[in-house]
């Protein structure tokens, strides 16, 4: 009996220290999201257009929960998910989506029937982040690993215009001094092999991957902060898919695209911010990219990307009931010898930045789930190419836990009319309703309103108007336009394009 006692002694202390020693501190966040909205004339084509009225009203929703695994002040990992965003009534949110499957099999019965009752559901959860990050014992070095958000710096704008998403990637930081940091990382955002090799991957150009290695050395001094960064990816002539190159992403595509291509491009840009006037906060960038396909055709020999763009913008920090705020950005656009062997005059960019925006419609919204036009209708890759100048007057606070930000923009295009002509309208090179020439325009008017009813819940309400004009001269001359919103013919566009688009929304935000 002793032996048997000392022995359960012992089970029980080995227990406790290995509880000890796995002992976590688990921290739940994130937000939850529903929101009603009503759009009109997103794709910019009045009533009687082939492609019908464009006039909705949804409820989407969309779920966020971001779960902190802390072991200490100096380990952590990261696990955070997503469900949705989508309509009511359709997919993720559809009745009976969380016990039945969405597609089915042959031999399979249908959804919702007793032998599919254990499927995973349409309602799936979506993997956003999930990574590790801890600190070099006694040292000051920082690494974040795994799936994570990425974004290269910027001052203005909510993100970087050049890479800013989910992504799988290796990070470093560290200080130098106490004025100067070094950040570097690697990231690998595509990948088309699934398995460990395919015979597609032999295809000159190398390779089925997209590597991506880049640096940025924040300097901070009393009211300025300034950070210059360089990136370097290479592509292989089958990240996209096998027998379709890098260029064939959207990011990269040129007017001389084509599959089997790899390709090499770099970025070199600087953020900057100034407040050591009084009152003032000022924000500037500059961002500058080149792509160059490894193997193009003797046709196109100088085939590519490159371009840049800038961005200023001016707060007034002196007024307490608000923050007003002037903005500038321009982006090269393409010229009208683009397609004859010439190279794309417009930034290549890695994916669909997710968070640069300016105003809150047409170019983006980093909150709402329906607000943007670029968003809805797939165009944020393909919308460089124009200047837009604006004031926004933010965080208007007249009434205790109800603000408002007002927009006002105006933008018009840098890309040559003659481009879409040589290019015929296709969806990789020019798209009608997105994709801005010189004799294209808009105004934007935009109000968002935020009630607190709780300190962690917040009720929305946001209206949009933008009153556009895309040459019905310019865009007609094409016998058809293809876009991701709809088939919009030259006939369509003649007589009933560039009518004005609206938004109306209410939603409510549970942050937690």
């Amino acid at each position: 009996m002793k032996k048997i006692g000392v022995l359960g002694l012992v089970a029980f202390l080995l227990l406790a220290t290995a509880s000890m020693s796995f002992a976590l501190e688990i921290k739940a966040k994130g937000y939850w999201w529903i929101e009603s909205v009503m759009k009109n004339n997103w794709d910019f084509l009045g009533k009687g257009a082939a492609s019908g009225e464009d006039k909705t009203f949804n409820i989407e929703q969309k779920m966020r929960t971001q779960f902190h695994f802390i072991a200490n002040e100096n380990l952590r990992a990261v696990f955070d998910t997503q469900i949705g965003s989508s309509n009511w009534g359709n997919g993720l949110y559809s009745i009976g989506a969380g016990r039945s499957a969405g597609t089915q099999t042959a031999g399979q019965a249908p959804a919702g029937s007793g032998s599919n009752a254990n499927a995973a559901g349409a309602g799936n959860i979506m993997l956003r982040q999930g990574y590790m990050e801890y600190r070099w014992p006694s040292t000051l070095v920082n690494f974040k690993v795994g799936f994570q958000t990425l974004s290269l710096p910027s001052a203005f704008g909510g993100g970087s215009p050049i890479l800013d998403d989910q992504v799988a990637a290796a990070v470093v930081s560290a200080p130098i001094t106490g004025n100067v940091s070094l950040l570097v990382g690697y990231a690998r955002p595509f990948d088309s092999n699934s398995n460990a090799f395919t015979t597609a991957s032999n295809i000159s150009g190398g390779g089925t991957s997209t590597d991506i290695v880049f640096a940025a050395v924040p300097v901070s001094f009393k009211g300025a902060t300034i950070t210059p960064f360089a990136a370097y990816a290479h592509a292989g002539a089958d990240t996209y898919a096998p027998g379709v190159g890098a260029p064939g992403l959207a990011g990269f595509m040129g007017p001389n695209s084509s599959g089997g291509q790899g390709l090499r491009s770099y970025w070199g840009g600087v953020a900057a911010t100034v407040t050591a006037l009084d009152n003032f906060k000022f924000m500037g960038d500059f961002n500058y990219g080149k792509a160059t396909y490894n193997n193009p055709s003797a046709n196109d020999n100088k085939a590519g990307r490159q371009g840049f763009m800038f961005d200023a913008a001016v707060d007034y920090t002196g007024l307490s009931m608000m923050t007003p705020q002037v903005f500038f950005t321009y982006s090269s656009g393409e010229n009208g010898n683009s397609s004859k062997g010439g190279t794309s005059e417009r930034m290549p960019v890695v994916g669909a930045p997710q968070f640069w925006t300016i105003g809150s419609f047409f170019f983006g919204e980093r909150l709402e789930l329906g607000g943007s036009i670029n968003n809805s209708a797939g165009y944020t890759s393909n919308t460089l190419g124009y200047w837009a100048a604006g004031i926004s007057l933010k965080d208007m606070t007249f009434v205790d836990k109800l603000s408002h930000t007002f927009n006002l923009l105006y933008a018009r295009g840098t890309n040559d009319k003659k481009y879409i002509y040589e290019t015929g309208g296709t969806i990789r090179n020019a798209n009608y309703g997105g994709f801005l020439t010189t004799e294209d325009s808009l105004w934007e008017v935009d109000l968002n309103s935020r009630y607190k009813i709780y300190d962690e819940l917040t009720l929305l309400v946001y209206l949009g108007y933008i009153n556009a004009n895309f040459d019905k001269d310019v865009w007609g001359d094409l016998s058809t336009v293809a876009t991701t919103a709809s088939a919009a013919t030259a006939a369509d566009i003649k007589r009933y394009g560039s009518s004005n688009a609206y938004k109306v929304g209410v939603g409510l935000n549970y942050f937690f």
